[in-house]
């Protein structure tokens, strides 16, 4: 004997929704899913694009993995992280407004070049406790509350630098030194200066050009009509440093190149020639380097971050690159210590477990020269050009470096009117 089952429309309609509910429970989880937002607040536009862009798109690939990891754990609860982005154009006005901005989305830690467009930041940072990073150390003061150098403590690798010349090249004497008039530029030429006295070179010419300046010729005739034995182009921007390099080159000059970068190594090479640029030595390293996974042990899977870079921005790899996502690493660190976002209670979590720096140990320093104990200082990497392509020499102790010549900074530094006791 057969029997069929009837089934009323009605209960037709509720077994559909039924499976309709459950086919769209992932995507209520998704929808569910607890978002923090960082920023980069860089320039995007300009000749500095070439620092910003790379810092902005690094972020974006630092965030993407750890997501794709699983996300931030803080107190109890995960969280992806998305990665807001301005165009301060390093004006202190468009700079300003992408900070108001970024208070509107509720961004929870800001990243910054520094420099010039610091200054339009600070009274808006501690009257809103917005954590920032910045690349330049020279940016903290007695009144910086919520600003951090968590990766690259510009310029204090540069007596490192100079400490190595002195090693490789044990016969020379005389150096030429020149700048951009600016921020950036006085402090670089600061603390060369010091790394100068402090292992016995001679400076027999230094010099200050204006920000505007497009012939580099009488710059570079000045410099070499004292017949230097290595050249320091300090923080030159990178298409100044190209121009610079060039005219090294076709005026004759055979000896040693300091940059802090050499952002445009490749543009370098082809101007000159691998020869020329053999033995120039600076501080950013390739991270395809074979040596890059015992240097950068603070970050994970560097090799890898760097394959990840270059799938999704082939060709556009750049010394800023890892440098957000460095600080990123130190700020994830801090909140899930924390296990809150809040900026007090993070900086009070950094304090008092120094977060693990790229490139090793470090400690919270900068008090002695700039006021305030917001620079994490560590070891820092010394870079020489070798057949067309930079290669980490040695890592040198920032820290240690500037304890045993303290003394020949602050005077350098005094010199320039940069103390703490000599800010306005």
């Amino acid at each position: 004997m057969s029997s069929s089952i009837k089934i009323t429309r009605r209960q037709a309609l509720l077994s559909a929704a039924a499976g309709t509910t459950l086919l769209a429970m992932p995507t209520l989880l998704r929808a569910q899913e607890k978002t923090v937002k960082v920023g980069a607040l860089v320039p995007m536009t300009g000749d500095l694009s070439l620092w910003g862009l790379p810092a902005k798109n690094g972020a974006d690939i630092w965030a993407d993995r750890l997501n794709k990891a699983g996300g931030l754990t803080v107190g109890g609860e995960k969280y992806k992280v998305e990665v807001a982005a301005f165009d301060g154009a390093y004006i202190a006005e468009k700079t300003l407004q992408g900070a108001r901005a970024f208070q509107d989305q509720d961004v929870k830690f800001t990243m910054i070049i520094g420099g010039d467009d610091w200054s339009a930041l600070q009274d808006f940072s501690n009257r809103n406790k917005m954590l920032t990073s910045t690349l330049y150390v020279s940016d903290l003061n007695p009144n910086s509350t919520y600003l951090i150098a968590p990766v690259e403590a510009h310029p204090f690798y540069f007596g490192l630098g100079a400490q190595y010349l002195r090693k490789v090249e044990p016969n020379i004497k005389k150096v030429s030194l020149c700048a951009q008039d600016d921020v950036t530029g006085r402090v670089s030429c600061a603390y060369w200066r010091a790394g100068f006295d402090a292992h016995d070179f001679e400076i027999v010419n230094d010099q200050y050009f204006d920000n505007s300046t497009t012939d580099f010729a009488p710059v570079v005739s000045s410099m070499l009509a004292a017949k230097p034995e290595a050249v320091c182009i300090d923080t030159t921007y990178p298409s100044v440093a190209l121009l610079l390099v060039e005219q090294l080159f076709t005026q004759g000059y055979k000896g040693r190149i300091l940059h802090a970068g050499f952002e445009l190594l490749p543009d370098m090479v082809k101007r000159t020639s691998k020869e020329f640029m053999e033995g120039s030595i600076a501080f950013f390293p390739r991270f395809d380097d074979a040596s890059i996974s015992k240097a950068a042990t603070g970050m994970n899977d560097p090799a890898g971050f760097y394959s990840d870079y270059n799938k999704t921005h082939p060709g556009e790899w750049n010394n800023t690159s890892w440098e957000f996502p460095a600080a990123l690493e130190v700020w994830k660190q801090a909140v899930e210590a924390a296990g809150t976002f809040d900026a007090d209670e993070v900086l009070k979590s950094m304090k008092a477990n120094p977060p693990k720096h790229i490139f090793g140990e470090a400690k919270w320093w900068g008090k002695d020269l700039f006021g305030i104990d917001n620079a994490l200082l560590g070891n820092w990497p010394i870079v020489v050009v070798k057949d067309g392509q930079v290669e980490i020499a040695e890592l040198g102790d920032q820290a240690a470096w500037y304890d045993q010549h303290k003394e020949q900074v602050e005077k350098r530094f005094r010199d320039e009117e940069l103390m703490p006791d000599q800010k306005r």
